[in-house]
């Protein structure tokens, strides 16, 4: 796949851009819990940031199978440039809030928002159905090399030069992603150049009918849902833990989130070598119990090294349930909804304030261990639920 020079722009501009993220995720989360001293707007801040999922959701993959996906890669960049480059600004002057910072994470997540459905339907269109599992491997193998470099860099540079210079590391990394994507060629889209595209008000019209009659579809998105409350949402809860439990600093956190990177790049080094699986259902279903257990085994952590292991298995699962629903919601509908499918993926993430807010609070109440302890137990449950009572899922 990485033959296909398309695919490497993409892949390399998918590095750039999530390490722009995750070190976002690493400087904005310490900074809220030290400008509060809490948990719960850790919570709040990281809510803001996905809460244009949901807000977007729709409209994303409408736009995705809209206009063409080769040119809104690169803008999405350039507006994530300029929005670090305004935060580092304002930190540089010392006229940042509260309240600017919630606005800022809620603005760059819904560039987010929008960048990717079109980065995931593109990589179909760059390399087909039958290397769909494993383009989106490798692109979750190149994010989360991204994410490692991110969350150290900007931990260190937080932590020994302040919050303007790691918000200006941030800005060089996603002008690095608008650069290679601006060199991609194939264009990306399910019809042709020559033919006469759908509005965007018939893309949403057909995007809300898939959804009503394809009950797959539906259940995909749902479980995405649960994940994305229960599961992913464990990031709120790591610079209490980092700080309080683990009695560790800025580059502590920046290497838990370090952890959280090296599990991804497994999962991802394994599904791209896996190509297109026979059971998607069994394998999502595996590592959706697997995503509880580590959460139970990051509330029982009492040293770093250990909670480093705990992150490295959670970020393991969370990788694979990204990559295997991802590949399931696009092979169940047709090649012209493709984009729409990854919107209707993005708005399944858009549940994830609930889980910021309702750890956030559980964590406030009855402390991390017990916040960690409870989500992890209730996804347990939920894979053993499905196993005994969705036999067409199990069998994807």
């Amino acid at each position: 796949m990485f033959e296909n020079r398309d695919f490497r722009r993409l892949a390399l501009g998918s590095s750039l851009n999530s390490a722009g993220f995750q070190g976002e995720q690493v400087v904005a989360s310490l900074l809220l819990y030290q400008l509060t001293g809490s948990t719960f707007w850790v919570g709040v801040g990281l809510a803001f940031s996905f809460l244009p999922m949901l807000l977007v959701g729709v409209a994303a993959g409408a736009s995705a199978d809209h206009f063409d996906r080769r040119k809104l890669l690169p803008r999405c960049e350039a507006v994530q440039v300029v929005a670090m480059i305004l935060v580092a600004a304002m930190f540089w002057t010392g006229t940042v809030t509260l309240t600017i910072l919630l606005v800022f994470l809620f603005v760059t997540g819904t560039v987010r928002a929008m960048h990717q459905p079109v980065k995931l339907s593109y990589a179909y269109d760059v390399l087909g159905a039958d290397q769909l599992v494993g383009a989106l491997g490798a692109l979750s193998v190149v994010s989360r090399f991204g994410q490692l470099i991110g969350a150290v860099g900007a931990g260190i540079v937080l932590e020994h030069w302040g919050a303007g210079p790691a918000y200006g590391l941030l800005a060089i990394f996603h002008f690095a992603a608008m650069l290679a994507l601006a060199r991609l060629q194939q264009r990306g889209g399910p019809v042709s150049p020559d033919a006469v595209p759908q509005s965007l008000r018939q893309n949403l019209t057909e995007y809300a009918h898939e959804l009503r009659t394809n009950p797959l579809l539906l259940r995909l998105a749902l479980l995405a849902s649960v994940a994305e409350i229960f599961g992913f949402s464990f990031v709120t809860a790591l610079p209490e833990l980092a700080t309080s439990t683990l009695n560790t600093d800025a580059q502590g956190l920046g290497l838990l989130h370090g952890a959280r990177s090296i599990g991804g790049l497994i999962a991802g080094f394994l599904l791209m070598r896996a190509g297109r699986l026979k059971r998607n259902g069994h394998a999502y279903l595996a590592v959706m119990i697997g995503f509880g257990i580590g959460l139970v085994l990051l509330a029982l952590s009492g040293n770093l090294w250990l909670a480093m292991f705990a992150t490295a298995l959670i970020a393991f699962c969370a990788a694979s349930t990204d990559v295997l629903v991802q590949t399931m919601m696009q092979l169940c509908v047709s090649d012209r909804l493709r984009g729409r499918a990854m919107g209707a993926w993005v708005l399944a993430l858009g549940a994830g304030p609930i889980g910021h807010l309702e750890l956030g609070l559980i964590i406030g109440w009855a402390g991390a261990a017990t916040g960690l302890a409870l989500n992890g137990g209730i996804m347990i449950v939920c894979g053993v639920v499905i196993i005994a009572t969705m036999p067409r899922l199990r069998n994807l």
